[in-house]
């Protein structure tokens, strides 16, 4: 497979997927600080802050209000990672594939990227018609992605879908478990309390994994939780089903050739499978993440760079 078009079905998926998961961000965000009755510029500030944005930020919009936040993430078409401009670009590589792509595909994917910049030209969109876009957002990527599945052939295009759409989830689910942090860092007087709980379980919702998460291990506990969303390998939203997908889909597409992205990645996926949720909270929450972003960061740009000697990468990060 030509290496262009090799970059361009990863991007797409990834646009897909990060679009979803910003929407995801945006929905867990706004249910937290509904439960815990906060409004204030501080409760929406690592949102922005875990996008490492936040001078882009400040730039256009200084206070991190609710509204100001939704806009840079959701609407705003100049930041490359807003859910239009994801949308948009996933999008355009569709139209640079098409030749190569099923009917249906296609249009589903088109169709998904008039849906935000439809509903920006909108006045008075309230936080509940935001919400609704969110979970359009959502339902659509994951329409999409059974999509694949259902019409597409298990050949080298599906396994770089995959490992995109893989690679990015792992990440996001990071980052996303990074706004917990930052949500109970400042106050840490809440650990072990119902508010404590109420964060935790607003993290399972954000990731539909509230009804597995309770069939496992019923009440809410903070090492089952980071288990579940961390290191579970049955669970598809997890970071270590994650990664052990992208492996899978990583072994079909060099046929078994082993080279830096494969080492990487497998001793990733070894390191997470020896350890526990105690193991993570003793380490402590905070550098465990960051430490992970790092080395998943590293083995992305391995893996563009090993199909992509001269990776043109102007289309994002």
């Amino acid at each position: 497979m030509l290496s262009r078009v090799a970059e361009q079905i990863m991007w797409m998926s990834r646009y897909l997927e990060r679009a979803a998961n910003t929407a995801r961000f945006l929905e867990v965000s706004y249910h937290l600080n509904l439960d815990l009755q906060q409004g204030g510029h501080d409760q929406w500030r690592p949102l922005v802050e875990i996008t490492g944005d936040m001078k882009v930020f400040q730039a256009r919009y200084g206070e991190p209000t609710s509204e100001n936040v939704m806009h840079f993430l959701m609407f705003n078409p100049e930041y490359i990672n807003s859910i239009q401009s994801c949308l948009n670009m996933a999008r355009e590589n569709a139209k640079s594939l098409r030749a190569a792509m099923p009917s249906e595909l296609f249009e589903a994917i088109n169709s998904l990227g008039r849906l935000v910049p439809d509903a920006a030209r909108k006045k008075d969109f309230f936080h509940s018609q935001i919400l609704e876009l969110c979970r359009e957002v959502k339902r659509e990527c994951m329409m999409i992605s059974g999509m694949v599945s259902e019409i597409i052939e298990r050949a080298r295009g599906y396994h770089f879908w995959r490992l995109g759409e893989y690679m990015e989830r792992a990440d996001k689910t990071s980052r996303l478990l990074h706004v917990k942090y930052f949500y109970i860092h400042p106050q840490i007087t809440d650990l072990e309390t119902s508010i404590d709980d109420m964060q935790w379980l607003a993290l399972l919702l954000s990731l539909d994994a509230r009804e597995a998460y309770h069939r496992t291990h019923g009440l809410i506990q903070r090492d089952n939780v980071i288990h579940m969303i961390v290191l579970n390998p049955a669970f598809p939203r997890a970071i270590l089903f994650c990664l052990q997908s992208a492996l899978q889909s990583l072994n079909r597409i060099t046929e078994g050739k082993q080279g830096e992205p494969h080492r990487h990645l497998c001793a990733l996926c070894e390191r997470l499978e020896s350890m526990s949720g105690a193991d993570i909270i003793s380490t402590g929450l905070n550098e465990f993440i960051e430490d992970l972003q790092l080395e998943m960061n590293n083995i992305n740009t391995e893996i563009f760079e090993h199909f992509n000697p001269a990776p043109n990468l102007s289309s994002g990060a």
